[in-house]
């Protein structure tokens, strides 16, 4: 046996698209469009499969529709974890829902943790806002996604389900031995 004398990292399989029901290359549905400022949603949970990848790529984007005040509040983007896909932290469901259901956010976001990443605005309108990707070790098999909406603005209210780019992306990072290359 010979050992390894680097890793290489590169983006894996398909990744897991959390975003509006309809919309082009969503895998798992959140109802995001128009999503109110003050206002916060989980998405269908998704099963990373028996043997899961270690790190992942979280990237979260949100189109405004009417300009947020520059850098006024966030749009914080929660990753869940369960073992069993049936025991959730916080509130969770697993399912397209408002979070959580008796809409007292602050008090079950603490059972969550902290934010995975935040997106600040910009003071732009129809914009796409993105915020820098990072990468996430898992944590368990099954994860869904939380988006508590804290821009003064809300998300914006698409004309169809189609054109709406808000979405959260999940990317999973694969290890590659030097000499398997």
């Amino acid at each position: 046996m010979t050992i390894q004398s680097y890793i290489r990292r590169t983006l894996g399989a398909t990744p897991i698209v959390w975003g509006q029901p309809s919309a082009a290359g969503v895998t798992n549905n959140i109802t995001l469009d128009a999503l109110a400022s003050g206002s916060a949603r989980e998405g269908v949970y998704a099963d990373l499969g028996e043997y899961w990848d270690e790190d992942y790529l979280l990237e979260a984007m949100f189109e405004s529709g009417t300009a947020p005040t520059a850098a006024s509040g966030s749009i914080d983007v929660y990753l869940v974890w369960s073992r069993d896909g049936t025991t959730w932290p916080g509130g969770i469901t697993g399912a397209d829902a408002a979070w959580p259901a008796d809409g007292n956010e602050d008090e079950w976001a603490k059972q969550i943790g902290l934010p995975s990443v935040s997106v600040i605005p910009t003071n732009d309108a129809n914009t796409l806002q993105k915020q820098n990707p990072v990468v996430i070790r898992a944590r368990a098999r099954y994860v869904a996604v939380v988006v508590d909406n804290n821009w003064d603005q809300a998300i914006r209210d698409e004309t169809t389900a189609t054109d709406n780019d808000s979405r959260v992306k999940l990317t999973p990072i694969r290890s590659l031995a030097a000499d398997a290359l």
